[in-house]
């Protein structure tokens, strides 16, 4: 009997998690968006009170430039850089395997996260959402964006935009951003070889020689890091904002220390006046009584110079000694 109730609840777990489905790129997907958040909130009010490399690898990581944007514009639309695609002569493998991925944050969610070929992987039966969004949230149909698809992909992109990436450009406010980019790192994939070193991929795919992250099956919906290069053009944005990290944490340490001599020099002026007053208190007993009897005698001899009554002893007093004489 206890056999039996084990196979059947080893069948109904069994049955539960094949209902749920796979959620394709999900963990890559949580990984980058946290990461994102995170540097939304660091980024605050356009990086006022950065060091300037962190502020400039924010911007990268947030906007794709060293100058940063306006993040409620960015928040609302597919930025401009998707115009190619969207006009319908833009490849997938170009910002997404090739030398343009790792621009930002945001552009490379779109290529982990829109639709591929005839709306890979949404068109598999046992996988029910592409980074924790349905088919019908990513542009319903059996359409995508890939290479084989060049004038199709804009209605996938906006979706993507829309309802995965403006989601992940909220602000996440005290969290640790070196933690959540070290956890981001952990979801790369080695895929360097004796032709292409320091390729690392986010993503599901396959990539070879002829091409990566296209969109297709084979390929996959990820993005393919160049880390290799020493071209500042082609390094990933989170390379800058690995190496912006340690300079930030100096630069806060010198701002602590400078701000406590700041406060200590402070407190030692405002104790100046208080030590002067205490210093120049009334004097002792002693001196005091000393003080008094000074006083009096000079003003006693003042009064005998200045009294016209000579200090003489009455005659009274003569004749007594006279008598006892």
């Amino acid at each position: 009997m206890m056999k039996f109730w084990t196979a059947v609840i080893v069948v109904v777990v069994g049955v539960a998690a094949s209902a749920a489905g796979e959620d394709h790129n999900g963990d890559a997907h949580n990984a980058l968006c946290g990461l994102l958040k995170i540097a939304v909130g660091k980024w605050g009010d356009g990086g006022k009170g950065l060091s300037d490399p962190m502020s400039k690898a924010l911007n990268r990581t947030i906007f794709g430039n060293d100058e940063g944007g306006d993040i409620t514009e960015l928040r609302k639309q597919l930025p401009n850089f998707y115009e190619a695609v969207l006009k319908g002569s833009g490849t997938r493998t170009k910002p997404c395997g090739g030398r343009e991925s790792g621009q930002s944050a945001p552009y490379d969610m779109v290529c982990l996260c829109t639709k591929g070929h005839n709306g890979w992987p949404l068109n598999e039966s046992d996988i029910e959402t592409l980074c924790g969004q349905p088919k019908d949230a990513l542009g319903s149909g059996d359409e995508g964006w890939s290479d084989e698809e060049r004038k199709k992909g804009e209605k996938e992109l906006n979706a993507t935009w829309r309802n995965v990436v403006t989601p992940c450009l909220e602000s996440d406010l005290g969290k640790d951003l070196k933690e959540a980019l070290e956890t981001f790192k952990g979801k790369l994939v080695n895929k360097s070889d004796e032709f292409y070193p320091g390729m690392y991929q986010l993503g599901e795919g396959e990539p070879d020689k002829n091409g990566a992250c296209t969109g297709s099956k084979k390929y996959g919906v990820c993005v393919m890091y160049n880390n290799g290069t020493k071209t500042m053009d082609h390094r990933p944005w989170w390379v800058d904002l690995e190496k912006a990290i340690p300079q930030e944490e100096t630069f806060q340490e010198e701002k602590r220390r400078k701000e406590e001599e700041r406060r200590k020099k402070e407190e030692a002026e405002q104790d100046i006046p208080k030590t002067a007053a205490l210093t120049s208190g009334p004097p002792n007993t002693n001196q005091t009584e000393r003080s008094h009897t000074e006083s009096s005698n000079t003003q006693f001899h003042r009064l005998n110079m200045t009294s016209g009554t000579p200090i003489s002893m009455p005659s009274s007093w003569l004749l007594s000694v006279a008598i006892l004489i």
